[in-house]
């Protein structure tokens, strides 16, 4: 009889875990940042977030899946494409105090300096207009 118990409990104690491994795997970012850190040398998540919370908004428009924008918790990324993985990063709890806040367009980022020497997509396409 003292065996069934220990079972029993040893069997609730693996679906515990077995659950909270798939509320992580599942409803959070980490699968699919995993999956692309593996995948692609260049993809990489922001010194200022997390594997578990980072999410690419929007990928490169390049034969690469590099994200161009994403997003956390707490702030905005526009990933600049340089070889130290530099990013151009927006707090959100500053988008109340920006007008025009577009979190895809960082022409539209408040107090955000973007280097006249970084080739941006988005520059590109606003002086072709």
């Amino acid at each position: 009889m003292n065996t069934n118990k220990k079972n029993s409990k040893c069997k609730w104690i693996v679906g515990v875990i077995l659950f909270i491994t798939a509320i992580t795997l599942f409803c959070t970012s980490i699968f699919g940042n995993v999956f692309s850190l593996i995948i692609e040398k260049e993809y990489f998540i922001p010194k200022q977030s997390s594997i578990f919370t980072f999410k690419e908004t929007i990928k490169n428009d390049g034969s690469s899946d590099v994200w161009r924008y994403g997003e956390d918790c707490t702030n905005y990324y526009y990933n600049l494409s340089t070889f130290n993985n530099d990013v151009l990063v927006f707090p959100k709890k500053k988008t109340n105090n920006c007008p025009g806040f577009n979190p895809e367009n960082i022409n539209t980022w408040c107090g955000v300096k973007i280097p006249k020497t970084i080739f941006t997509i988005d520059s590109y396409l606003k002086s072709n207009k």
